[in-house]
């Protein structure tokens, strides 16, 4: 009998802590409540798109921003409101969010595709144009391709 008890309060502490250290606080906010650079980068790069939604969420001790615009396009930015990822699947990416160099060499490779996603990630950017994922490293040097079967 102790042995059950034991059993089950241990799984009932694992699973508390398990869930503790994967939570998240989520709370909408209003776009004035981005941090100003990532109110200055919508303002810039999409001042013909109206906010949707803008959320505000706290990941694994991070706060961090989310904001969806009414043309379906999806930002995330940092806790200092620095983008972190653009997703314009339904429209086209505008100029000047891709550096230039990375930009350059995809019209070379691949001239009739258009970039609709980008990711900063450790060490480089992600790129998403259709069929592929483009890596580059922070310089924008070309690093490799993957097909994207998504």
């Amino acid at each position: 009998m102790k042995r059950k008890f034991l059993t089950a309060f241990l799984s009932m502490v694992l699973a508390m802590i398990s869930v503790s250290c994967h939570s998240s606080e989520e709370r909408i906010i209003s776009f004035d409540d981005l941090p100003v650079h990532a109110q200055q980068f919508v303002k810039k790069h999409f001042a013909e798109v109206a906010v949707s939604h803008a959320e505000k969420e706290k990941d694994n001790g991070r706060w961090e921003y989310d904001v969806l615009l009414s043309d379906g396009t999806q930002l995330e930015f940092d806790a200092k409101g620095e983008w972190t990822s653009v997703d314009c699947k339904f429209s086209v990416m505008p100029d000047g969010i891709i550096p230039a160099n990375i930009a350059a060499d995809i019209a070379k490779r691949y001239p009739n595709q258009k970039p609709y996603k980008i990711e900063k990630e450790l060490g480089g950017y992600e790129i998403d144009i259709p069929g592929y994922e483009l890596y580059y490293n922070k310089a924008g040097v070309f690093i490799r391709v993957e097909a994207d079967y998504h």
